[in-house]
């Protein structure tokens, strides 16, 4: 496996309408319906499900966990053709391990604070997660297509700082087809926070490019890897 970069991924939000007339919500972790279609991760594919557990004793999901030997690759994950396949997963053979950096802001802990905060995945099969090296749930077998709802208690969420974040999951291998699509949203008031809620007619940014540590690019073009402009991710080859 080549020695994959570090990544930390820039909060990209999306605010769309909640259940109460004056929330919205936002994503602090894009599914692929919420994003561009796929989002930024670290993957290691295990032989057996019982290295699974091998790894979990070395705490794989640990926020200094020695990132040079993962792969790094793009979400969601599906062993065929269906909407969840951007990275083919041979589901029938290898476990997987994923690793998920996200960037928070002040701003971002505020709307945290004040709302609440669910973690969204369909999975196929057996998932477990962590988040900032702390389990946060934990399925058996699989839910087709559909999409799992886990909403973090108080403690949980503060497990959730200012900067970078981590969300892990592994899976198991099975008999069948696999897949797995997961994201992070924040539902609050904003008269709550006082912070001005994002809309569709938002401005995404002014053509400034950031690498993924945050930092503007000034030469895009003699830059190699993940830039973000505009509210999207590019891959620069």
């Amino acid at each position: 496996m080549k020695p994959a970069r570090l990544f930390l991924l820039p909060l990209l939000l999306s605010a769309a309408s909640a259940h109460g007339a004056d929330k919205v919500t936002e994503h602090l972790l894009d599914t692929k319906d919420s994003g561009d279609g796929s989002w930024p991760c670290l993957f290691y594919e295990l032989n057996y499900n019982n290295d699974i557990t091998v790894a979990q004793g070395g705490k794989w999901y640990a926020v200094d966990e020695d990132e040079s030997y993962w792969r790094e690759g793009f979400g969601p994950f599906s062993s065929e053709r269906d909407p969840f396949l951007v990275t083919h997963w041979q589901s029938t053979v290898h476990p997987i391990l994923i690793r998920r950096h996200f960037n928070l802001t002040a701003a971002d802990i505020d709307k945290i604070e004040a709302g609440t905060v669910a973690l969204t995945y369909s999975y196929d099969e057996s998932p477990t997660f962590w988040l900032n090296g702390t389990r946060l749930t934990a399925a058996t077998g699989w839910n087709d297509s559909n999409y799992a709802t886990f909403r973090l208690s108080g403690t949980r969420k503060q497990l959730l700082h200012e900067g970078d974040n981590l969300l892990c999951v592994s899976l198991k291998q099975g008999a069948g087809s696999g897949h797995i699509d997961f994201g992070m949203t924040v539902t609050y008031d904003p008269s709550a926070t006082g912070i001005p809620a994002v809309t569709d007619n938002d401005e995404e940014g002014d053509g400034t490019a950031y690498n993924l540590l945050g930092q503007p690019i000034g030469n895009t073009q003699a830059h190699h890897g993940i830039i973000v402009t505009r509210g999207k991710k590019i891959l620069k080859k």
